[in-house]
This record gives structure tokens, C-alpha cells and sequence, in this order.
């Protein structure tokens, strides 16, 4: 997988969401993945933003409230 999108990452399973993020981390793509959903969450585009918070929420990181 090139860097998935937010959709891709929705789809994955919550059991293998664990071993995606240690296969992202491996391969060094989890920081540009994070920064690129960071990027969308904080874009203009609200429907762009919302996938992207849905797509860390389901990777396991917390949304500042």
C-alpha cells in the first residue's frame, strides 16, 4: 500500500490496526502519514477534515477537546 487514505485506513479492521501502525512505523511512513491527516484535519475542505479525524480517532490517537 502507497500512503493510504483516509478511507483505506477506516477499512482496516480493529484488530489490525496495531500491526498496520507497527508495519507503517517500520517502513519510517507513519510520520508522513500522521502529518498528512493532520494537514487535512486542519484544511479548508470540512469534508477532507472530518475523514481525517475519523481516520486518527480510528488509528488510536485522541482528538484535543
Amino acid at each position: 500500500m502507497e500512503r493510504p487514505e483516509p478511507e483505506d485506513i477506516l477499512a482496516i479492521s480493529s484488530e489490525r490496526v496495531a500491526a498496520f501502525i507497527r508495519d507503517q512505523a517500520s517502513t519510517r511512513s507513519l510520520s508522513p502519514l500522521v502529518r498528512k491527516l493532520n494537514a487535512d484535519l486542519m484544511g479548508e475542505d470540512p469534508s477532507a477534515s472530518e475523514l481525517a479525524a475519523k481516520a486518527l480517532r480510528h488509528l488510536g490517537f485522541v482528538d484535543p477537546a
